[in-house]
C-alpha cells in the first residue's frame, strides 16, 4: 500500500505498539494533509503540526532522524538495495542502544527503561528492567493466577477427565484440518509422553511424527489377525537363510543303555487281541454238505396222542 491508506496503516501500527501520540509533526507532504489523513487524527485525538514550507530548522528533530537514517542506509544496503540484511538490522540496533548527548537516555531505555541485547558485549546489569517494573512482577503474577484460576474452573465445568495414555498405545487420531476435519480416520502409536497432556503420536503409513493434545485421541485395542499360509510362504521367501532359525538335532546319548523286552514278552505283545464278540457268543456249527443223489425226506410232524377210551 502506497499514498495515504499506506500512511494510515503505518500510522496504526506505530500507535498499537507504542501508543497513541499527543502530537504529530511533518512537514505538510501529500499524504499528512490528505482528507483521509486529516480524518484518522481527528478520530485519534492526535493535533497535525506543520513545518514551514522551505524553512527546514522548524522541523529540526525530524531533519535529524531523516539524517540519522540516511547515513545508516548508505552503508548497510544489499546491491540492489535490500534492507533485510544483517548490517542493516545491527546499524539499528546500535543506534537504539545509543544515549543521547542531551538527555544521556537512548531510545531503547526511553521505550523500554532498559537496554535490548545487540552483537556488543556489555554488562549484564544493563539489561535488567527497570526497578519499578520489578517492583510489579509479583503484583502481575498474583493477578494472572487468580484469573486463570477462574477461568480454568469455568472451562472444565463441562469436561470429563482423560486417562492418560503409555508409551505403545495404539490410538485414533482426529483431523483438525484438511478435507476432512473432525474425522477419526487415522491411526498412529504413541512414542513420547509429554506435559501438558501433549503426545508425540507415530501415524501408520507414513511414520510421520505429529504432536497432539490428549484431547484429539481415541485409544482402542488393534485386531490381531492370523497370517495366512500364503502371507507365511510370503515372509519366508523373503527371508534370508542365515536369519532363519535352526532346529537342533536330537540325538541318542551313548551313555544310556538299550534294553529289549524279554522273548515272551514280545510274543504277548505280537498276538491279536480276541474280539468281543467271539467272548460272549459260542461259534457257529459248522456248515455241512448234501449230497446232489439224495432226497431229504419230510419232516415228520408229531402224532396227536389218542384219548383213553377207558376213560
Amino acid at each position: 500500500m502506497s499514498g495515504a491508506t499506506g500512511l494510515i496503516a503505518a500510522l496504526k501500527r506505530t500507535f498499537n505498539t507504542f501508543g497513541v501520540p499527543e502530537e504529530l509533526a511533518s512537514d505538510g507532504g501529500p499524504e499528512f494533509t490528505s482528507a483521509a489523513t486529516r480524518k484518522t487524527l481527528q478520530d485519534w485525538g492526535i493535533h497535525h503540526r506543520l513545518s514551514s514550507v522551505a524553512f527546514a530548522r522548524s522541523n529540526g528533530r525530524a531533519e535529524v532522524g531523516v539524517k540519522t537514517m540516511k547515513r545508516l542506509l548508505m552503508d548497510n544496503t544489499g546491491p540492489n538495495g535490500d534492507l533485510n540484511t544483517d548490517s542493516f538490522h545491527r546499524a539499528i540496533l546500535q543506534y537504539r542502544n545509543t544515549p543521547d548527548t542531551d538527555t544521556k537516555l537512548s531510545p531503547a531505555m526511553c521505550v523500554f527503561g532498559r537496554h535490548i541485547r545487540d552483537f556488543i558485549p556489555d554488562l549484564q546489569s544493563k539489561y535488567s528492567p527497570h526497578q519499578r517494573w520489578s517492583s510489579t512482577f509479583p503484583a502481575r503474577e498474583d493477578a494472572l493466577r487468580t484469573r486463570h484460576k477462574k477461568a480454568e474452573e469455568r472451562l472444565r465445568e463441562h469436561t470429563r477427565h482423560l486417562h492418560p495414555l503409555k508409551v505403545g498405545n495404539s490410538v485414533r487420531v482426529q483431523n483438525q484440518t484438511g478435507p476432512y476435519p473432525l474425522k477419526w480416520d487415522r491411526t498412529g502409536i504413541v512414542v513420547e509422553v509429554l506435559q501438558f497432556d501433549q503426545y508425540n503420536v507415530k501415524i501408520n503409513g507414513s511414520n510421520r511424527i505429529t504432536l497432539r493434545n490428549r484431547k484429539f485421541l481415541r485409544q482402542f485395542q488393534p485386531e490381531k489377525m492370523t497370517p495366512t499360509s500364503s502371507q507365511i510362504w510370503e515372509d519366508f521367501r523373503h527371508t534370508q537363510k542365515k536369519d532363519i532359525p535352526q532346529v537342533p538335532r536330537i540325538t541318542q546319548r551313548k551313555d544310556i543303555p538299550t534294553t529289549t523286552p524279554p522273548a515272551h514278552e514280545t510274543h504277548q505283545m505280537n498276538q491279536p487281541r480276541p474280539s468281543p464278540i467271539n467272548m460272549d457268543r459260542p461259534n457257529p456249527p459248522e456248515h455241512t454238505t448234501i449230497p446232489s443223489n439224495t432226497t431229504s425226506a419230510p419232516p415228520q410232524c408229531p402224532q396227536p396222542l389218542q384219548e383213553d377210551q377207558q376213560g
